[in-house]
């Protein structure tokens, strides 16, 4: 009576070894759910995913992003080179010669930006739903910047065509005493106007809006001129030439206010433009950020 038996002994474990077994089974359930989170997050990625595609896609991210960086200091160069062949009247081979060169230049860098798209699209990263879906966003943004730049340089060139070529010497270099300043007011305001008409060809809806109402106010001034040449009588000559020359004192404010008009809906164009480009940049570099913790998590690299 009172004594214990070897089972009974054996079943019944002391304060120390209770205290072992508990840790064990501590350390056991903390490995097990470490174990799980790893192997619940390598089921989760599509077969063929790894960390270093995703290294590599952000890589891509990055040299995209700072490749649009180059594209302000080569529409920069190609405007003023190209202003000043106009400006200049150094003849059309050069004009051209200069348009081709800088042209070049733009259109191997956006060639080479969707190139770098193109690349990071068959990342096998992207099996990846959210990675993929970010991806896309960056794309079509930054897709927008690109061609941005690209119909830039259309609008830019027609505008010197046109506005800066056959309409500058309009109120420039025709002598307004002259006896036959109407005649050739109305010439050179037929070249001009084909030239507003030509330059509307493949430019966006803002330069063609600037194009028309430049086009309006030559037209309006062109007709007037025009009815000076029509008078048969020197008294009625001479009042509609009075009307032509007062409605010639506000050419200046009409093409100062269609001047203003453009450069406040290209500036907002743009910066809507680089805003969403910028918003999808900083979206996707989040996701990338995650993907990469998430991977370090499973092999223990961010502990």
């Amino acid at each position: 009576m009172g004594d214990e038996s070897l089972e009974e002994t054996a079943s019944t474990p002391g304060r120390g070894g209770s205290k072992r077994t508990a840790i064990i089974v501590v350390v056991l359930v903390a490995a097990l759910v470490a174990v799980g989170i790893g192997t619940w997050f390598a089921l989760s990625r599509p077969a063929g995913t790894g960390r270093t595609d995703v290294v590599r896609l952000d890589k891509h991210r990055v040299m995209v992003d700072n490749s649009m960086n180059l594209y302000d200091p080569l529409v920069k160069q190609f405007t003023g080179r190209y202003s000043n062949a106009i400006s200049e009247k150094a003849g059309q081979p050069e004009e051209e010669k200069v348009l081709s060169l800088d042209r070049e230049r733009i259109v191997r860098e956006s060639q080479a930006n969707r190139a770098r798209l193109e690349h990071m699209a068959e990342s096998p990263a992207l099996q990846d739903q959210k990675l993929a879906e970010s991806f896309n966003r960056f794309k079509d943004q930054y897709g927008a910047v690109i061609a941005y730049n690209d119909q830039l340089l259309v609008n830019t060139a027609n505008i010197y065509r046109s506005v800066g070529g056959p309409c500058a010497s309009l109120h420039s270099s025709l002598n307004v005493a002259s006896e036959s300043y109407a005649q050739d007011y109305v010439k050179n305001a037929d070249e001009c106007l084909a030239a507003l008409g030509t330059a509307k060809d493949g430019a966006d809806a803002e330069t063609t809006t600037l194009l028309t109402e430049v086009e309006s106010v030559i037209r309006g001034q062109r007709d007037k001129q025009q009815e000076v040449l029509n008078s048969k009588e020197p008294l009625e000559r001479l009042s509609k030439s009075t009307l032509a020359a007062v409605a010639l004192l506000d050419i200046n404010e009409a093409f100062g206010k269609a001047q203003t008009n453009y450069e406040t809906a290209t500036k907002d164009k743009y910066t809507k433009i680089i805003e969403s480009a910028n918003s999808s940049n900083t979206e996707f570099e989040g996701v990338l950020k995650t993907s990469l913790e998430q991977f370090d998590a499973a092999s223990g690299e961010g502990k």
